[in-house]
């Protein structure tokens, strides 16, 4: 199983702050927004020590993670049917999202399942071509895309479940209009429901992260849908758990819209 995950408008960034003297202050960001994700992905606390006693921890690495610029790959041997695989890297990605995100770094990728070799210098195979072109050419908009292997993986997951509602899979993933299947990455803030509710301060950043991206980018149209896709998952997301969350939550998206006016 393979996971490339990049950060959306990267090199834009870069030029951006080079012309206007800031690139240090963005560097600083990126590199506390970094550790702070990846916290995620190796199962660290906010300390970033280990959330696992050493003794609990398997001898040898369930999966490897190499990051190279704006890149993040994730590779993860498969055992049996894979689904328990697909569900840890599910909610590592989501976790590392949403943080990216509150971050202010928004993050786009793909997950496949191919064959995959990784090694301290190189990235090697298939599943790797497989999920660079996910996100390259289907992922578009700030989401994690499942690649045809993936989905079909995950569609013989749910079969096991008499009603796929009751599956993991039905929380994890969501269906886009135009119809790739991507990961509902807010679910993340509902991990402790049962024992405290949402996260709600981290909902909360969520939308203030995406209201600012909507207002820096409302004369670069191009920029500016990529975070009206993020609004309108926000809000989908929100609709999703009425007995949770309720309008106060979502954002409004008027106060965004592109409307045309009179030139003088």
């Amino acid at each position: 199983m393979v996971a490339f995950v990049d950060i959306l408008g990267y090199q834009a960034l870069i030029r951006e702050t080079h012309q206007n003297g800031t690139a240090q202050s963005l560097l600083t960001r990126l590199h506390q927004a970094l550790f702070a994700a990846s916290r995620h992905l190796n199962d660290l606390d906010q300390n970033g020590n280990p959330l696992l006693p050493p003794s609990t921890l398997p001898k040898t690495d369930l999966y490897k993670i190499r990051t190279f610029t704006d890149n993040i790959v994730i590779g993860y041997p498969i055992q049996n049917d894979g689904e328990g695989e697909l569900g840890a890297i599910f909610w590592k990605l989501s976790s590392f999202q949403c943080e990216m995100v509150n971050h202010g770094f928004f993050v786009r990728g793909a997950i496949a399942i191919g064959d995959l070799h990784i090694d301290d210098m190189t990235v090697f195979g298939q599943g790797l071509l497989d999920a660079y072109d996910g996100e390259s050419k289907h992922a578009r908009d700030p989401r994690i895309i499942l690649t045809k292997s993936a989905n079909e993986a995950v569609r013989q997951h749910m079969k096991y479940y008499a009603n796929p509602s009751d599956s993991p899979q039905w929380r994890d993933l969501y269906k886009d209009a135009d119809g790739q299947v991507y990961l509902s990455y807010l679910e993340s803030i509902l991990i402790a429901e049962q024992e405290c509710g949402p996260f709600f301060d981290v909902l909360t950043s969520h939308k203030t992260a995406v209201e600012t991206k909507l207002t820096e980018h409302r004369n670069q149209p191009t920029y500016w849908a990529k975070y009206a896709w993020s609004a309108s998952y926000h809000n989908f997301f929100c609709d999703q758990y009425p007995d949770h969350f309720s309008e106060e939550h979502k954002i409004d998206v008027s106060q965004f819209n592109m409307q045309p006016s009179r030139i003088a």
